[in-house]
């Protein structure tokens, strides 16, 4: 606070009152204000987005001001200060080995977004679990990413194959690097499946007749030639008073 809030005529002992060794005297007790709650809002930077602040550091500040109460957690925040300083807006990044290898699996197979994880299970989601194996493929075998890709895509459509045999037996499988769940079809996608159906059998009957057309134009060129040489041998063949 300024000089003026306090008075050219403060003591000592008032002066002493707010610094931070001393204790922490509210607005109520000096100007009879009403004090607000320490918010984490206020640790919040006003001017650039991010900026590095210190808890301890900080707390100190906006309570020497008088405008709030000193919380019940500040003198064990003194007696042991955080060592770490964090970024008061954005929290660090938690990024995994296998993040990448996963987004590269939703691109190649975006609907496997859509299949649901069971909290109650123990087992890895298979996504993760793809990406898993194949990380561990291209670290202990020393491969690059896509071909270890080929490697674990073999052995998830090995298991694909056992999963359907254990499951026409009424065999229990636990599967790990795919999914058993089957996604519901909605309208739209059966209207683009049966027009995706219509238009190949329409792009096949165009290409059937373009090639009937072809081979009767060929055909037809071999009997005009077939004519023209039968006809030339018979003038060739016939005396010279018939020409």
């Amino acid at each position: 606070p300024s000089s003026s809030l306090r008075g050219p005529h403060a003591s000592a002992r008032d002066r002493a009152g707010w610094s931070v060794e001393a204790p922490l005297a509210t607005m109520a007790e000096r100007f009879g204000f009403e004090t607000g709650k320490l918010m984490m809002s206020q640790f919040r930077s006003r001017t650039r987005i991010g900026r590095k602040k210190r808890l301890l550091e900080e707390a100190e500040k906006i309570l020497r001001s008088g405008a709030v109460e000193q919380p019940k957690w500040f003198n064990a925040l003194k007696t042991t200060p955080p060592t770490v300083t964090a970024s008061a807006m954005r929290p660090t990044q938690i990024v995994y080995p296998e993040d990448k290898l996963i987004r590269a699996y939703y691109n190649r197979d975006p609907t496997a977004k859509f299949v649901p994880a069971d909290l109650s299970s123990a087992h890895t989601h298979h996504v993760r679990a793809f990406a898993r194996r194949q990380l561990k493929v291209m670290q202990t075998r020393r491969l690059p990413e896509d071909e270890a890709l080929k490697i674990v895509e073999a052995e998830a459509a090995a298991e694909e194959r056992r999963a359907k045999e254990a499951e026409a037996r009424g065999v229990a499988f636990a599967r790990r690097l795919t999914s058993a769940h089957v996604l519901p079809t909605n309208y739209l996608e059966q209207i683009q499946e049966e027009e995706e159906l219509a238009w190949q059998a329409t792009k096949a009957a165009k290409a059937l007749e373009i090639a009937s057309r072809k081979k009767r134009a060929q055909d037809t060129a071999r009997e005009h030639k077939r004519l023209a040489e039968r006809d030339e041998a018979e003038k060739n063949d016939a005396p010279n008073g018939d020409k």
